[in-house]
């Protein structure tokens, strides 16, 4: 074990190293087409079909984060404390994670816009998050070196510490990803737009929810005990209750408003909206009746 533990750990290192090199060549690379670009100017055939090796590189770096998220997620899993340093690896891990897909979002309105004459104001929000990736990339392959040495815990803890990290994951990933569905409110676009984004925005911050429980309901299956102790089982009951008071007359006045003002965006918002407040509201609640095991020793 021992080995294959070092043996993920220079892989990860070696992944982060590459993934820094890959969004600084990515970068200047881009930086090369960009002038043109905003001036029109024509590429040739090969010139554009260069650009793939930005996707090439992006996947690359989607695969790093990826392996970055469950290896905290592991480390987390065997922790004698849940720290807020630690929360901040996973959530910096699943941000960056979710943000690649941004980047693949970002090219692809540009290449369409440069395509059809349009400005293109994407570059400079498209190089502040690879920026931000790089930042993140760096303090991951960091942290790979440096932070993850296994002290291992009791079983219940062990079930505790799964059972929370989901919760925190809920709260960090519903919470964003309903502040981005509240901004489609904001900021008017073709209706099949708002649809196609606000739909993959929804896919996108539920995926480590999803991983997180999927990993969860693995142990559960493999140790072929109780799904929930007792105060698990209360405390689930507790946030599901306390949910629906708070979602229902949020919904209501949705309802209401869209009854007496009729609004189409609303028709394509409603129900991610509704799932990422419910995500939210159900994790906060678990986390608040737990509270006491936050920071545990």
């Amino acid at each position: 074990m021992k080995k294959l533990a070092g043996t993920v750990k220079i892989l990860s290192v070696f992944g982060g190293l590459c993934s820094s090199f890959l969004i600084l060549g990515g970068y200047f690379f881009l930086e090369t087409f960009r002038p043109r670009m905003i001036l029109f100017e024509t590429l040739t055939p090969s010139e554009e079909f260069s650009l793939n090796y930005v996707g090439v590189g992006l996947l690359f770096l989607l695969a790093f984060f990826l392996i970055s998220f469950f290896r905290v997620l592991e480390f987390l899993k065997d922790a004698k404390r849940i720290s807020f340093a630690r929360l901040f690896l996973l959530a910096l891990s699943v941000l960056a994670f979710i943000f690649v897909f941004g980047d693949f979002a970002l090219l692809s309105d540009i290449n369409k816009q440069y395509r059809h004459g349009l400005a293109q104001p994407e570059w400079p929000v498209l190089y502040l998050v690879m920026g931000g990736q790089l930042i993140s990339v760096l303090i991951l392959t960091i942290a790979h070196l440096l932070a993850f040495r296994k002290k291992r815990t009791a079983k219940v803890e062990k079930d505790i510490n799964v059972f929370m990290i989901a919760q925190y994951l809920g709260l960090f990933c519903g919470t964003i990803g309903f502040c981005f569905i509240v901004l489609n409110f904001f900021f008017p676009r073709p209706l099949w737009m708002i649809k196609l984004h606000v739909s993959l925005t929804s896919i996108f911050f539920l995926m480590p929810y999803v991983l997180t429980v999927g990993f969860w309901l693995l142990i559960k299956i493999r140790e072929k005990g109780a799904w929930l102790d007792e105060k698990q089982f209360q405390d689930v009951g507790r946030a599901s209750f306390l949910t629906l008071i708070v979602s229902l007359p949020v919904m209501s006045f949705l309802f209401f408003w869209d009854f007496f003002n009729p609004n189409d965006v609303l028709s394509a918002l409603w129900f991610p909206f509704y799932a990422l407040l419910n995500l939210a509201l159900f994790s906060f609640f678990n986390l608040y009746q737990n509270r006491n095991l936050i920071g545990k020793k």
